[in-house]
């Protein structure tokens, strides 16, 4: 009964870190990886879900957040000059966050020329953590083909205020997408 309760509660903190995850942006690494013989650059238009094949965390996976994360990334996308389009986008851009628990090892040896009389010895410790990540999947509408990955994945702090989770949430989008290149202007059309 104890370990279900142990198991229970570290599941909670961990969805509750998933949930602010964004806290802080300057703390989190961003990566990318793209489809080289894709030119990412003939996209116009595209459309915001979430991944498909997920497990729903009750409070990660809430409509509330999901409704957030996508908003972020349309107004990011948007800035970027892409078109938002439901009916027939030319991407689409997935996104997904989990919370994976850490282990840090430190070691501190202690060795001095007078060991022998006070003893050497070796001071290690541990430090867990809690790595959240935000991920970008953005596939090809026609082929169904993964074009272009990015993520971000770091240890969070909780926001203080609820315009700073907004805020935070739009930044890192801002960060994973800043390697999307920008929407090209189409001057041969007339819409």
């Amino acid at each position: 009964m104890k370990t279900i309760v142990k198991l229970i509660k570290s599941a909670g903190m961990a969805v509750v870190a998933g949930v602010f995850m964004m806290a802080c942006s300057n703390a989190l690494q961003v990566s990318y990886d793209y489809d080289s013989s894709v030119n990412l650059k003939q996209f116009k238009t595209f459309k915001v879900e979430a991944e498909h094949n997920i497990e729903q965390d009750p409070l990660l996976g809430s409509e509330l957040n999901r409704r957030r994360l996508g908003d972020a990334v349309v107004e990011v996308m948007e800035a970027k000059g892409y078109k938002l389009d439901q009916q027939n986008p030319e991407i689409i851009v997935r996104f997904m966050t989990d919370v994976k628990d850490r282990q840090q090892v430190r070691s501190n040896n202690m060795y001095s020329p007078y060991m022998w009389w006070y003893g050497g010895g070796n001071n290690i410790s541990t430090y867990n953590y809690q790595e959240s990540r935000f991920i970008l999947n953005i596939y090809q509408k026609a082929t169904e083909r993964m074009v272009w990955q990015g993520w971000a994945s770091g240890k969070v702090k909780a926001p203080t205020k609820k315009e700073d989770q907004n805020t935070m949430i739009k930044n890192t989008m801002a960060d994973i997408l800043r390697s999307f290149p920008q929407a090209t202007l189409d001057t041969y059309s007339r819409k």
